[in-house]
């Protein structure tokens, strides 16, 4: 185990959160040109509130596991994957004490959810983001959110994490160590096509495809503590750990202008199963305006979670969809 990470252990935390001003410490044209478009890096002083330390995150930690909320908890061996491999494929742990006692060691990745939910000032945290990015983006944040989370992520020394997308907007928060963030540009198709995204939004997270012949199309950020970067929605992206152990902060975002592009390609995606060939979102607004509308009626009334939000058209519609693609591939054949 690391020496200094244990003596972080035993020592506790002290928190200094009520003497920060702002969390943000950016440009704010360079803010509001880029917000939601294409990464770009910035600063901030979530490393000076005392509230990231280990031993505040392993109380949060156990208060999700107490509250028998499995999904916010999740611990993965990452030391034999890849770049190239999928969240689904890696071995999971299950025991906190010892994944976080030997995370020096173990190629552990470790991401505790809706942390806001069970540490009070972790909420009060997300809730001063959420003001201070409507305030640079210079435009209506809270009305546009329909879910926020904040999630603390730990990383074993020298691990990378699969090539993946996000729906939400994101910005990833170094607070420890160091690691490479590499961010593709979410309009690149030759990164992420059309038909990738349309899998991705009907439920088919493994998307999208690391094409290794690409990865000069991408842009490395490097994250030391006091750093962060914005992910913006759906940017294809990889994250390499530097040699010491990470903790980082992802302030995730799902808002009304990205669930209508989803519902979009939901409907896309359906359409492709009847052998058709949709339109990508942008190229027909009366299209798309029909399209969201129509699988918009799907949504729940009342959506707890990201999953509700932004998967409960196509949840609903499986047992459908299956029956029209058996009917489409009949008239097809015959």
């Amino acid at each position: 185990m690391n020496i200094a990470f244990e003596n972080e252990i035993e020592r506790g935390s002290y928190s200094n959160f009520d003497k920060i001003e702002h969390i943000l410490e950016t440009d704010q044209r360079i803010f509001k040109e880029n917000y939601n478009v294409r990464p770009f890096k910035l600063h901030h002083t979530l490393c000076r509130s005392g509230l990231f330390e280990i031993p505040e995150i392993v109380k949060t930690a156990r208060s999700i596991i107490g509250s028998g909320n499995a999904a916010d908890f999740l611990a993965l061996d990452l030391r034999r994957e890849s770049i190239s491999s999928k969240f689904t494929e890696a071995a999971q742990h299950d025991r906190l004490t010892e994944v976080i006692d030997r995370l020096g060691e173990s190629g552990s990745w470790i991401r505790l959810s809706r942390t806001q939910d069970y540490n009070r000032d972790y909420a009060r945290v997300l809730a001063m983001l959420i003001d201070e990015i409507g305030t640079h983006a210079d435009r209506p944040f809270r009305q546009e959110v329909t879910w926020a989370t904040l999630t603390v992520i730990l990383t074993s020394p020298g691990i990378s994490t699969p090539f993946h997308i996000d729906h939400e907007s994101n910005f990833l928060f170094q607070i420890k160590g160091e690691k490479e963030v590499c961010l593709f540009d979410p309009g690149d198709r030759e990164v992420l096509p059309e038909i990738e995204l349309e899998r991705f939004y009907a439920s088919s997270y493994n998307t999208p495809r690391y094409k290794p012949e690409l990865q000069g199309h991408g842009q490395i950020y490097r994250l030391t503590p006091g750093e962060a970067v914005h992910h913006p929605p759906v940017a294809p992206h990889w994250v390499k750990n530097g040699d010491n152990i990470s903790v980082s902060l992802s302030i995730s975002f799902c808002m009304r202008p990205l669930e209508r592009r989803a519902r979009i390609y939901q409907a896309n995606f359906m359409l492709r199963q009847l052998r058709l060939k949709p339109r990508p979102p942008g190229l027909s607004p009366g299209r798309d305006a029909l399209k969201a509308r129509l699988v918009s009626a799907l949504e729940m009334a009342d959506p707890k979670t990201f999953q509700d939000i932004v998967y409960s058209p196509m949840n609903r519609l499986k047992s459908p969809m299956q029956f029209l693609k058996k009917v489409s591939g009949r008239r097809v054949a015959t």
